[in-house]
């Protein structure tokens, strides 16, 4: 049986991170607060308030997002089990940037800026990595914001397409759960444009196309169409 696929953004996709900090799930357990359920639809952190804690995410998933003064959401990315997200809520003097919220129960541990010294003061390894895992997400990040400079549909698609085949979601369904129209909005185009370069590439024998699902058949060919070069 298939699993489910998340419900697609209605803005822009950027990545999903899941299991980066695996091997810190039982110390962080044994050593900080109790975890918090929160039902879904939760806003744990909203952009422009104060929010003094991060979280490590035990179970569900988060969506992390921004708006504009239009209103308009833009999606930066997706959180699921044993990653961190809101660290900027821990700079209390400022209000944070990002709008994180729950799109299924969710279970975490809330951190505040004392727990995680502690929490380094007794395995300084977890500092290491978690600065090698927030490196990580400035990398994706600086991946997306260069993905939506692109001029051309094909390379933006290009892009989107090498940097969801390497999530755990895609690993597990075996193909990227979009309509074309979920496309367009992902990557900033329109519909007409994606179904174009869609059509062209199933064409090519690259993809193949069925109900909200494609299906990548040649993976090292979209790294031709591509306009960033920072990932093998």
């Amino acid at each position: 049986m298939e699993s489910a696929p998340i419900n697609p953004p209605k803005a822009s996709f950027a990545f999903i991170l899941e299991d980066n900090l695996k091997p810190y799930r039982d110390f962080i357990l044994q050593n900080s607060c109790p975890p918090a359920n929160l039902p879904e639809g939760t806003v744990i952190s909203s952009g422009g308030s104060p929010a003094p804690e991060a979280c490590f995410l035990l179970e569900g998933l988060v969506k992390v997002s921004i708006f504009n003064v239009f209103g308009y959401e833009r999606i930066l990315g997706y959180h699921k089990k044993n990653s961190l997200f809101a660290m900027d809520g821990l700079r209390r003097d400022k209000n944070v940037i990002v709008t994180t919220t729950a799109l299924t129960p969710i279970s975490l541990v809330k951190l505040s800026k004392e727990n995680l010294t502690e929490l380094f003061r007794k395995r300084p390894e977890f500092a290491s990595d978690l600065v090698l895992y927030y490196s990580d997400v400035l990398k994706l990040m600086c991946y997306d914001a260069e993905s939506q400079t692109s001029n051309s549909v094909k390379s933006k698609l290009a892009n989107f397409v090498i940097l969801y085949t390497q999530s755990v979601d895609y690993r597990t369904l075996g193909y990227i759960p979009y309509s074309q129209a979920e496309l367009a909005s992902a990557i900033g185009a329109s519909r007409v444009q994606v179904s174009r370069v869609c059509a062209e590439l199933k064409e090519e024998g690259l993809v193949d196309i069925k109900k909200r699902k494609l299906y990548i058949l040649n993976i090292q060919a979209f790294y031709d169409f591509i306009s960033f070069q920072g990932f093998e």
